[in-house]
C-alpha cells in the first residue's frame, strides 16, 4: 500500500511541476520587437492626463445640422447617431473619410478608438480601413479610401489580400511616408510596412478597440482588443519616430467587388505623460546558476516525498495501534 501511495503522489507531483508552454502571441516586427518576433511593450510608465475633446468623438456624433464641431465627414460616410460613424456599407466600389478639423498639437498622446468591421459574407470580405495622422487633411483617393503620397503615418487594418503573403490577413501594418512615396497596393504594402500583426479584428465578440501610444523620438505602440474583455494585445512597437508637426488624425475605408461595413464607434483622445523609473529602483536581474531550475524541482520534490511518507507511516502506526487495542478489550 505504501510502494503504490508512492508512485501515485509522485507521479501527481511531476504532472503539476511540469512547465506549461506559453501561448505564442502573433507575429510580430518593428524596432521594439524581441528577436523572437514577439511585440515588446513600451506603454509602462505612462499615464493620461489631460483629455482632448478636440480629436475625440462619441454618440451622437453630430449636432442639430447634422455637423460635428470637431471633425468632417463625407464620401459615403453616413451617421447613425445611436451606433457608429459607418465609413462605408457593406456594398461595392464605396469609399468614405473622417478628419479631425484641428491638428494634434501635443508631441505625446494616446488616441483609443472602438471600431467594427463586420458583414454579411463570411468567406470573401474587404477592403479594410486606415488610421492616419498626417501633415495635412487627405481627400478621396486609392489608399484605403485616402489620397496617395501621404506624409505622416498610415495604420492599415487590412482585411483582404491582393496578394500571395507568408503571413495572415485579417492584417494591421504601419507605413510612414515622406510624401514621395506610393503605396504599393498589388503587395497590400509588402516591404513598406515599418510595423505589423496579423489578428483577426473581424466579427470579434467582444468590443474592438486599437490604442496608437505616442511619443515624439522616444517611442510608438499599437495595441490591440479583440479577443477577451480587457486583454490587450501589443500588435506592434518602434522606438525613434517622429511624426510631422501638429498631425491631422484621420480614419477612412473603401470596398471593392468585396466588402463589408467599417464602423468608427468612439475616438478617445489624452495627452499622456511618461514617467520613467526612479534613479536605482531598477536592479539587474540575479545571476542565474546553471541547473538551478533543476535542483530546485529536485527539492520541492524531495520536501512532498517526506510529507508523503509521514503520513502514510502516521496512517500504518494509528491502524496499527487501533487494533491492537480491540484485541485487548476481548
Amino acid at each position: 500500500m505504501l510502494g503504490h501511495a508512492l508512485i501515485t503522489a509522485l507521479a501527481l507531483i511531476a504532472a503539476v511541476s511540469s512547465p506549461v508552454e506559453a501561448k505564442g502571441a502573433p507575429p510580430a516586427s518593428g524596432k521594439g520587437a524581441q528577436a523572437g518576433g514577439a511585440p515588446v511593450s513600451l506603454r509602462a510608465g505612462t499615464e493620461k492626463t489631460v483629455p482632448l475633446r478636440t480629436h475625440s468623438l462619441y454618440a451622437p456624433y453630430v449636432d442639430s445640422d447634422l455637423q460635428n464641431r470637431w471633425f468632417d465627414f463625407g464620401g459615403s460616410t453616413i451617421i447613425n447617431t445611436n451606433k457608429h460613424v459607418r465609413l462605408t456599407q457593406d456594398r461595392a466600389s464605396q469609399a468614405g473619410w473622417l478628419w479631425s478639423r484641428l491638428a494634434l498639437a501635443p508631441n505625446t498622446f494616446e488616441i483609443e478608438f472602438e471600431f467594427r468591421v463586420d458583414g454579411k459574407s463570411s468567406t470573401l470580405y474587404g477592403d479594410g480601413f486606415a488610421m492616419w495622422l498626417t501633415k495635412s487633411r487627405a481627400g478621396m483617393g486609392p489608399v484605403f479610401g485616402s489620397t496617395d503620397y501621404w506624409d505622416g503615418l498610415g495604420i492599415f487594418f487590412d482585411t483582404y489580400a491582393n496578394s500571395r503573403h507568408s503571413y495572415s490577413f485579417p492584417r494591421i501594418y504601419a507605413i510612414m511616408n515622406d510624401g514621395k512615396k506610393s503605396y504599393d497596393v498589388g503587395k497590400d504594402g509588402q516591404g513598406q510596412e515599418i510595423g505589423s500583426c496579423s489578428l483577426d479584428f473581424r466579427r470579434t465578440d467582444v468590443t474592438a478597440k486599437a490604442r496608437l501610444t505616442y511619443f515624439k523620438g522616444k517611442f510608438t505602440e499599437l495595441a490591440i482588443h479583440h479577443d477577451k474583455w480587457d486583454e490587450w494585445t501589443t500588435c506592434f512597437t518602434f522606438e525613434g519616430l517622429e511624426l510631422p508637426s501638429n498631425p491631422f488624425l484621420g480614419f477612412s475605408a473603401h470596398t471593392g467587388d468585396v466588402h463589408d461595413n467599417h464602423d468608427i464607434i468612439s475616438i478617445t483622445t489624452s495627452n499622456v505623460a511618461y514617467h520613467a523609473p526612479a534613479a536605482g529602483s531598477t536592479k539587474p536581474p540575479p545571476r542565474q546558476i546553471p541547473g538551478i531550475a533543476f535542483f530546485s524541482f529536485l527539492a520541492s520534490l524531495l520536501k512532498w516525498v517526506v510529507l508523503i511518507v509521514l503520513v502514510v507511516v502516521g496512517v500504518m502506526a494509528y491502524r496499527a495501534w487501533k487494533v491492537k487495542k480491540d484485541q485487548k478489550r476481548f
